[in-house]
């Protein structure tokens, strides 16, 4: 399939603008991107996706969130106590609504990629079923694990840690390049943060990612007293909430190659390190974050680390369980890219890409999702499954679970 003609943004570390281009996609990946023209010429029968003139980028990874958390949008949920609540009164039903609903809502903001923290009331292996089944469903990529929190009893954690790295051995038997496991932790202090991941490393081996959820309370003092994560030749973690990470501990995640994600320009840590970090939404929209001028978006430095945060970091850890070159458009990427309606009045080129994002391709609607070469959406509209019948069941569900929350 080519898709063009259209104006290509190669992304990854050192991206491209090609003008009047066109993608080749063979099979789950590129193949070929280049003049439209060339690529008509020569590969005459392949069939054509036309991009009308559109705006074609790598897809979006979203590299922490909890999907399953869709259904409390509209709910003063704050304290951990209350989103325990609410997890545990979820069914299976609603955490497959829920994880669907999220999913298509990512899938309309371009976002390809997700690393879900889930927490409900079910089983593991009942409850992560249903994620997968709805990420199926929508046609994306998830990594997915059951986090096991500090505040959990001892006998609770080693029981679903086991769970949950069987749950992970039997996804790896479909050999499914959609979908991976995870072990998912949640420390609450900063002896569990030590203990906790240790022991996650060690039962993860090289086969499982980590995905950490810091849920500390710190003091200014506290975040530069940890003890260093660990090192060594383990599978890499992803450190979620890096704006309220000790220092110590920032330092050995990124020696060991570590992912860490951020959510929003909330706090002044997370600015300092932004071009360290890759884009997580948390339990808020399921949607790339855009820039904030009051930030002086208009620096050369910020703009170019929120390109980074977007299109480098969190696609670089993901490629390593979803493939190589995952978020760029090259020759041998996974074809993840998606269709944007922007059609720029300026010259639109490496230099004025970052003015680009923040003024209107980050703002602009996507027409068109391709994730591992299968088309998701078309001209606007999902093509895997209903949306409509999406929102309305999700809506139902919504309504069962705040009212047994009372």
């Amino acid at each position: 399939m080519i898709i063009g003609p259209c104006t290509v943004v190669t992304g990854g570390a050192h991206p491209a603008v090609l003008e009047d281009a066109a993608v080749r996609v063979l099979g789950a990946h590129i193949s070929h991107v280049g003049p439209a023209g060339q690529l008509a010429t020569v590969f005459p029968d392949d069939m054509r996706w036309p991009a009308r003139g559109r705006v074609v980028m790598p897809g979006f990874v979203n590299t922490h969130t909890h999907l399953a958390r869709h259904l409390a949008r509209g709910l003063p949920l704050r304290s951990p106590h209350e989103w325990k609540r609410y997890e545990r009164a979820l069914s299976p039903e609603d955490v497959y609504w829920a994880v669907a609903a999220a999913l298509v809502e990512g899938v309309r903001h371009g976002v390809t990629t997700v690393c879900d923290f889930h927490r409900s009331g079910p089983s593991v292996d009942v409850s992560l079923s249903e994620v997968v089944a709805a990420a199926a469903a929508v046609g994306v990529r998830v990594a997915t694990c059951w986090g096991v929190s500090e505040a959990d009893a001892p006998h609770e954690r080693r029981t679903t840690t086991e769970e949950s790295r069987g749950f992970g051995a039997e996804l790896g038997r479909r050999r499914d390049g959609k979908v991976r496991a995870m072990l998912g932790v949640q420390p609450t202090t900063l002896a569990g943060m030590t203990s906790m991941v240790d022991d996650a490393l060690d039962i993860a081996g090289d086969h499982m990612p980590v995905h950490v959820d810091l849920a500390l309370d710190l003091t200014p003092a506290d975040r530069g007293r940890a003890r260093a994560a660990p090192r060594g030749p383990m599978p890499t973690a992803v450190w979620a909430h890096a704006e309220i990470a000790p220092r110590e501990l920032i330092g050995a995640a990124r020696e060991r190659g570590d992912l860490l994600s951020a959510v929003g320009f909330g706090s002044v840590a997370a600015l300092v390190r932004e071009a360290d970090v890759g884009w997580g939404s948390d339990a808020s929209v399921n949607a790339p974050p855009l820039p904030d001028i009051t930030h002086g978006w208009t620096l050369g430095a910020r703009a170019e680390a929120h390109y980074r945060r977007l299109f480098v970091n969190g696609p670089a850890w993901a490629g390593h369980f979803f493939g190589e070159a995952l978020g760029t458009l090259t020759p041998g990427a996974p074809a993840d890219l998606v269709l944007v309606d922007y059609r720029p009045s300026t010259e639109f080129s490496v230099r004025t890409l970052p003015e680009h994002l923040w003024a209107g391709l980050l703002r602009a609607p996507v027409s068109g999702v391709m994730v591992s070469g299968e088309i998701v959406m078309d001209n606007g509209v999902l093509v895997t499954l209903d949306e409509r019948e999406v929102a309305i069941r999700a809506r139902e569900c919504a309504k069962r679970v705040w009212e047994r929350l009372g």
